[in-house]
């Protein structure tokens, strides 16, 4: 590991550590500023992993980054919870999932039978029947734009299963049930734990994807 990336890989660890306590304590100033330099900062190490050298079979560097910087511009939006910004962050984060389905497709795929398909495609069943159905359903006048959000969720997880990289699943099932929580808490009931829980899942799934795209 070279001395650029350690370095980014602790300042982003300290930085989300930072967030996390002050969505805990409900510290409005410190969220707003470490919630995007989160993102800036993974920017930063998908950067030096690609600087690394290419591994065999990763994709190119710029749908990652494109990918990030639509989820910094849906992290900014969503600091704020008025629906305008809300479909704002929706349609970024839509955005971001194309971008990350691309990169994905961009990897070399793994030999031999897609098996975590067998996982992956009855847990989106599941998934929709018991939770999405709800947030679709309470959604009032956002149930398109929040089921084509889904639908796009669903298919970079399917996608991730078509490709047969545990790590690159576990992250995006990780962002699937982070996105759940957020849907869930908003549209359906909110819960005192599920703030902290969407953003910890949210900045894991992250760094999960882009290291398994980038490693």
């Amino acid at each position: 590991m070279t001395t650029h990336l350690w370095v980014l890989s602790v300042a982003l660890a300290v930085t989300a550590a930072v967030n996390w306590r002050s969505v805990l304590r409900g510290e409005e100033i410190v969220e707003r500023i470490t919630k995007p330099l989160v993102v800036v900062l993974l920017m930063g190490v998908a950067w030096s992993l690609s600087l690394e050298g290419r591994v065999p079979g990763a994709p190119d560097l710029l749908p990652v980054l494109v990918a990030l910087g639509l989820c910094l511009v849906g992290d900014v939006a969503l600091l704020d919870s008025t629906e305008t910004r809300f479909l704002v962050g929706l349609a970024a984060f839509l955005l971001a999932h194309v971008a990350y389905i691309w990169a994905i497709l961009d990897m070399a795929p793994a030999e031999g039978f897609p098996w975590l398909l067998l996982v992956a495609v009855p847990a989106v069943v599941l998934l929709h029947a018991e939770v999405g159905r709800d947030i679709v359903r309470h959604s009032g006048g956002q149930k398109v734009p929040v089921l084509v959000y889904q639908l796009v969720l669903s298919a970079l997880l399917l996608v991730a299963a078509f490709r047969g990289d545990w790590l690159l699943f576990v992250g995006c099932a990780v962002f699937v049930a982070s996105d759940a929580v957020l849907g869930h808490d908003r549209f359906v009931q909110a819960r005192r734990w599920a703030p902290l829980t969407v953003i910890i899942t949210y900045h894991l799934a992250q760094a999960l994807i882009v290291v398994a795209l980038l490693r």
